[in-house]
């Protein structure tokens, strides 16, 4: 199995789009399993404003945003190596990467401990919105004081995945905070020290996450040409993407993805975040995927109270895991069949079916399941799977970004989830046991 994998690179399916705005944190999100999120996958974040970085960027306003999976070619910091790809994001390199604070354990997945006999499979696309927590640096920068001297302040004292969380003691949860405490601590400064000399700068001091350990360092910001602050720090508070739910469970709590959503940074990591939500979203585009070039979908995704579906608590390298609003799980459980769980010892090599929303509507799609690992390493790549159903090869070429999270059933049950796409072959690709999910 090994030697047959080695024969193609796959790509996990996660979706990637630009983050809106800032959103009420209630601090239940974990960043559970401990690993980090593989840098070279496909679907990395779009910057929000590439104008802004380096002079701390500015969220975009606005109740809607349009949303596409991003190979990682529009993304600044987004790169594709050639090897893995996932429409949440992927998390595949071993890590001790942990959530401030926080210990949680194997029984924070959805059946908290608890033998699940049976869930909801859904195959719904949805729009996912995290913020940070902290504001997550994406790099330093040089920047050009008032008299025109090129600088960066930054430089080895925060690096790229950092989390920075308060600033001479000020807590900061976004962007615009942490803009404002630095100009506030500078301006006053400045007030005390208007008859002195210039020449001893004033430092402010940052402390921040780093792999889970609180750190911190002492920056002097450059005065620029309009007349404030800056630290030379790319930085980004919230992310947003598109993905698939998996299951839910008549209670209403849901796992989807297959796989972790990264923090969109060359760090690789997992995102550390405050808080997240599922929003509904409206299916524009489809990219259909060939041989080197994975395929994607686009949509709207409407960040509103009356889109939202649910909310999200966990995110972990097996998936993302929350709670649907009731009157979503009323809705779709009218609608949605309810599968026995496989045991892993029950699935097979054979046909099976995947569930998904691409076309516009929710169908049922032929697949191959073509090699079963149950001791795999990365175990989003539990089994191997074939699309075998000419209308989703037509429609998108078979596997696209977007799609990661998509159930699979065989036999009257659900066995597991898409996760993974082969580049070399958009029908191929790799999903994740159900019982690694719940």
């Amino acid at each position: 199995m090994r030697k047959f994998f080695g024969k193609f690179v796959s790509v996990t399916l996660a979706a990637a789009v630009i983050a809106m705005f800032a959103l009420s944190s209630d601090d239940k999100w974990c960043s559970r399993v401990d690993k980090a999120f593989d840098e070279s996958a496909l679907g990395s974040f779009l910057n929000e404003s590439k104008a802004g970085y380096g002079r701390y960027a500015t969220g975009l306003p606005g109740q809607a945003a349009s949303v596409l999976a991003d190979s990682g070619e529009n993304g600044e910091n987004g790169g594709n190596g050639g090897t893995e790809q996932d429409i949440g994001q992927t998390a595949d390199t071993a890590s001790t990467h942990r959530a401030t604070d926080r210990d949680y354990e194997e029984t924070d997945k959805i059946s908290d401990g608890i033998n699940v006999e049976g869930v909801y499979a859904c195959g719904r696309l949805t729009g996912i919105y995290e913020q940070t927590e902290g504001v997550l640096v994406v790099n330093t920068t040089e920047v050009t004081d008032e008299d025109g001297k090129k600088v960066n302040p930054a430089d080895k004292k925060v690096q790229c995945g950092d989390y920075i969380l308060s600033v001479n003691g000020r807590t900061v949860a976004d962007k615009e905070e942490l803009s404002e405490a630095v100009n506030d601590i500078m301006k006053e400064y400045d007030e005390r020290h208007e008859d002195e000399s210039n020449e001893d700068k004033s430092t402010v001091n940052i402390k921040f996450l780093r792999g889970g350990e609180k750190m911190s360092a002492d920056i002097t910001p450059v005065r620029m040409d309009d007349g404030r602050y800056y630290m030379g720090i790319w930085v980004k508070d919230d992310l947003a993407g598109i993905g698939t739910i998996t299951y839910y469970t008549k209670d209403g709590r849901f796992g989807a993805l297959g796989h972790g959503i990264g923090d969109g940074t060359q760090s690789g990591n997992l995102l550390y975040a405050n808080s997240g939500d599922l929003y509904s979203m409206k299916l524009t585009k489809i990219k259909k995927g060939k041989a080197g070039t994975p395929g994607e979908i686009g949509g709207v995704v409407y960040f509103g109270k009356k889109s939202h579906i649910g909310t999200l608590d966990c995110n972990s390298n097996l998936g993302i895991y929350g709670q649907l609003d009731s009157d979503e799980l009323s809705e779709y459980a009218a609608e949605d069949t309810y599968y026995p769980v496989a045991d892993k010892d029950e699935i097979h090599t054979g046909s099976a079916q995947m569930i998904s929303e691409i076309s516009g509507k929710l169908e049922k799609y032929n697949l191959e399941i073509t090699n079963i690992d149950k001791k795999a390493t990365d175990t989003n790549k539990g089994m191997e799977l074939k699309v075998t159903d000419e209308r989703l090869i037509e429609l998108s070429g078979g596997i696209v970004q977007g799609t990661s999270g998509s159930p699979i059933i065989q036999d009257g049950k659900i066995i597991g989830a898409v996760t993974h796409v082969f580049v070399d072959d958009p029908t191929g690709g790799y999903g994740i046991c159900i019982d690694e999910m719940l």
